[in-house]
């Protein structure tokens, strides 16, 4: 019995210093991606205020139409975001209960939120 006591403590002590690099590891990446994301969710913000502002200014008149675009992109935006999120909790289900959930999560965010950017831009 004393024999499994020790080999445990001595397996603790071991694997402690282990678990706490990982988990300063994984601190550290999810720190960078989280930057990379509000980097990213800033320039999305610019192009899609950008789009806004640019369709009020042509109005509804210049397409022959009764509403300007801008409605149909805070629509459609509207939209993005809950698409976003669900895919993004259904694309990271299995990790949820990982300690890199956080990062996994975020990196998808940062991936959707890069494909609107592309997305937006296309539009003039």
């Amino acid at each position: 019995m004393m024999k499994k006591v020790i080999i445990l403590a001595l397996t603790v002590f071991v694997l402690s210093p282990i678990a706490k690099a990982d988990s300063s590891s994984e601190q550290i990446n999810y720190e960078q991606i989280k930057g990379a994301y509000s980097k990213a969710d800033t320039e999305l913000n610019s192009v899609y205020n950008k789009k806004i502002q640019e369709y009020k200014k042509e109005g509804a008149e210049f397409y022959g139409q009764n509403e300007p675009r801008d409605i149909y992109l805070k629509k459609s935006q509207l939209a993005w975001i809950k698409m976003r999120d669900a895919s993004c909790d259904y694309e990271t289900y299995e990790s949820k209960t990982g300690t890199a959930f956080s990062s996994i999560y975020e990196k998808c965010l940062l991936d959707k939120t890069n494909e609107r950017i592309e997305y937006l831009k296309k539009f003039n």
